[in-house]
């Protein structure tokens, strides 16, 4: 069984990664036709997040950071919606962030106190593209402003 027949018959996505290392390997040790191997396998396990799981992970992780916002710095919330913008980015559109690459992803900041533009930031929209061209300007935090 091919990678992408996998996923089509699987109905998700799996690392290539995780096919080559673990799902290949066990397919060729069973004696099971595809689509009952398929159902042995735990989903949870293998399946990629979907574009909406992982825009829900981001949302959440700036809307953490929008509430603290003015009273600490939680810097591993930080990493982690970095992380999660760095994976999306690559994932659905094949941005990097490397130096070489004309391709970028960045966040623009909110303000503590907008109709100044003063106080603590915090990451309000991801902006992801390549050259002149944006792919996605996504809204992470809603504020009233």
């Amino acid at each position: 069984m091919m990678y992408e027949e996998f996923e089509k018959l699987a109905g998700y996505e799996v690392s290539y990664e995780d096919y080559v290392n673990v799902i290949e390997p066990m397919y060729t040790a069973v004696n099971l036709s595809k689509q009952d191997f398929i159902k042995c396998l735990d989903k949870k396990r293998f399946a990629l997040p979907t574009k909406a799981e992982m825009m829900k992970a981001m949302k959440k992780e700036a809307q953490h950071l929008y509430e603290i916002c003015g009273g600490y710095t939680d810097f591993k919330s930080e990493r982690r919606l970095e992380d999660l913008a760095r994976t999306y980015a690559k994932r659905f559109f094949g941005v990097t962030d490397t130096v070489e690459s004309k391709s970028y992803f960045f966040f623009l900041t909110g303000y503590e106190y907008p109709e100044l533009k003063r106080g603590c930031t915090y990451p309000r929209v991801l902006v992801i593209g390549r050259a002149e061209y944006e792919y996605e300007r996504i809204t992470l935090v809603k504020t009233a402003v």
